[in-house]
């Protein structure tokens, strides 16, 4: 269930925009059988609440340190992932020190937030270990949230600090500190399963957190523990929109005004009037205010008793977490994996995909600017390998071949009479992805379209079509391009829905009665949907068997994951374009190889 907030007053533009995340959020319905509903929202919430029947999301759209996409994918992560935050709060509500109130509730909320910093981590890795772009998304996100957080290099002064740095990669300043072990703690968590923060928390508090606290206990050092239990040092508000958030806007609402002290004051007079209450006279208790701030820092001299877990060894338990969180991987991989085969099946049928497929109507622009003297160079190479007809010399011709007969003379051998040919011609198609990561690398795409448009110009057998494609929810928008005034309306914006993109050129290469036809397929990016590269794959392999050549040129960084990917589609016919600097000069390069190639053996075959 798809849903746009009544507060929200989000443009049209946008409402678009952020409909994809309507195909994510299916995906993972189908995962766990239940619904996800989702309100966009004005503002930066990333907000998550588990209703038992279904699950809801408030989304801000606003970017701010990370986008609104990555965003939505952390908060997915807890849903797959099974975060456990209503198991450890009904822990915590088990948990009865002996301590006053006031300690009582500072300790379990540094707690609280020790687990968020850790589970974040956790779903964050997992989630990234099954879609590598979104692990891409995440580690970007943390350098610039961490940014906005603390602008300057500034060393962590306590263990919970020290963790919230390492949860954002900052690892040299976690190494200036004297809490290393923070580093340690959010390696660990990674990979694990549900109850890898859950375990790793506790731990962290015994181990870590209650050494810190006896040190300055015994260094007498009140004031530095008091700030410490506020959480007063550590007031940034965290971007994610989880529980630590939450947890840290709440105390931190009256901060410019109160100090620990008031706020233990008040405490105080509370549990008197509570007890004044309680004895029906209203007589306060004898004990005095001095005496219960002794008694608010006097109990760190025993340990905080936890959960057995937490005596194990942290190696132990380290192992035994990313067990069970390698076991959780491959059992939602496989259930993605089903949902895939699935939708596979759905998607690579013309009938099924046709009505989420739009053709817009194309606008004439003006005369895009071309390389002349690539054209040039390309227009002679084209014509010496191919004219308008192709002639065979034999016996038996029509016609006299010139240049065979004054040979036949001299030397009395060969033939100098001519069959001329018709030459069905071929076609070339170019499919540009036009998502919105295309943007700034538009005019570079153009430029090349319009030097290909005008290499060909004299060639009447060679027909170039250009397919623009991008998309939005579920749908698919194509702009069929076959004249050089219409390259001018190819612009980015949207999504890639890959498999639709492929489906509908295959459609229309199939249609297509050209002798030779050449296909090629532009794109930055990964597909919206992960079942897209095994329904493109399908639809590629089905045009290489009716005779279609297919290649792919990725436009990035040549990763062994892009490479891996443009492999599984394409086998060995991609290039990798790893500069737009050059792109130019490289993608025509690259592609009137092909086209020569393709000539050449139409030539002589």
């Amino acid at each position: 269930m798809f849903l746009i907030s009544e507060s929200s007053n989000l443009n049209f533009e946008k409402n678009s925009e952020y409909e994809i995340y309507h195909n994510m959020i299916g995906i993972f319905e189908q995962l766990k059988k239940k619904k996800i509903k989702l309100n966009l929202v004005d503002g930066n919430a990333a907000e998550l609440d588990n209703t038992g029947a279904e699950y809801e999301i408030r989304l801000g759209v606003e970017p701010e340190a990370e986008t609104p996409k990555t965003k939505l994918e952390r908060v997915l992560s807890k849903i797959i992932f099974n975060s456990p935050d209503k198991e450890f709060k009904k822990y915590l509500d088990t948990v009865k020190p002996d301590t006053t109130k006031v300690q009582h509730t500072l300790l379990l909320k540094n707690l609280k937030i020790i687990y968020d910093i850790l589970e974040i981590r956790r779903v964050e890795s997992c989630y990234g270990e099954i879609y590598p772009g979104a692990n891409d998304r995440f580690v970007d996100a943390r350098v610039e949230n961490f940014k906005k957080q603390v602008p300057d290099d500034i060393i962590p002064i306590d263990p919970i600090e020290a963790l919230r740095y390492a949860r954002y990669d900052q690892i040299d300043l976690v190494l200036k500190s004297e809490f290393k072990a923070a580093i340690d703690y959010i390696k660990a968590v990674e990979l694990t399963g549900k109850k890898g923060a859950y375990d790793l928390a506790l731990m962290y508090w015994e181990k870590v957190v209650q050494e810190f606290l006896f040190r300055k206990k015994e260094k007498n050092e009140n004031q530095e523990l008091e700030d410490f239990l506020s959480d007063d040092v550590r007031n940034q508000k965290s971007k994610d929109g989880t529980e630590e958030s939450k947890t840290n806007s709440e105390q931190n609402d009256d901060k410019s005004s109160k100090t620990l002290e008031d706020v233990i004051n008040e405490k105080i007079e509370e549990e008197g009037e509570d007890k004044s209450k309680e004895k029906d006279g209203g007589t306060k208790e004898e004990k005095t205010a001095e005496d219960k701030k002794s008694k608010l820092l006097s109990d760190f001299k025993t340990p905080f008793e936890l959960d057995d877990k937490s005596k194990s060894s942290f190696e132990d338990t380290r192992e035994r977490l990313k067990k069970s969180g390698k076991k959780e991987i491959s059992t939602v991989e496989k259930e993605l994996e089903k949902i895939s085969k699935k939708k596979v099946v759905e998607k690579s049928n013309w009938n099924n995909i046709q009505s989420h497929i739009t053709v817009n109507e194309h606008k004439h622009t003006e005369l895009i600017e071309f390389n002349k003297t690539t054209s040039r160079k390309l227009k002679s190479t084209f014509k010496k390998i191919q004219g308008g007809r192709m002639s065979e010399v034999d016996s038996t011709g029509e016609d006299i071949d010139v240049e065979a007969y004054i040979d036949f003379k001299i030397n009395k051998i060969g033939n100098f009479l001519v069959n001329s040919k018709k030459f069905a011609g071929f076609d070339i198609i170019l499919a540009i992805d036009e998502s919105s990561s295309m943007g700034d690398h538009m005019d570079t795409v153009k430029r090349m379209c319009a030097t290909l448009y005008d290499s060909i110009s004299d060639l009447p057998h060679v027909r170039l079509t250009i397919m623009g494609w991008n998309g939005t929810a579920g749908h698919c928008y194509i702009k069929k391009i076959t004249k050089p005034t219409q390259i001018g309306s190819l612009e980015a914006f949207g999504e890639t829905p890959l498999a639709m993109a492929i489906g509908y050129a295959k459609h229309e290469i199939e249609k297509m009665t050209s002798q030779r036809r050449l296909f090629f397929l532009i794109t930055d990016g990964h597909p919206n949907e992960h079942a897209d590269i095994a329904i493109a794959r399908k639809g590629i392999k089905q045009m290489h068997h009716k005779g279609i050549s297919c290649n792919g040129i990725y436009v990035g960084d040549n990763t062994a994951e892009n490479t891996a990917q443009m492999k599984e589609i394409f086998l060995d016919n991609f290039v990798i374009c790893e500069n737009f600097e050059y792109v130019d000069t490289y993608l025509m390069d690259k592609i009137s190889k092909q086209i020569i190639r393709s000539i050449k053996k139409v030539n002589f075959n």
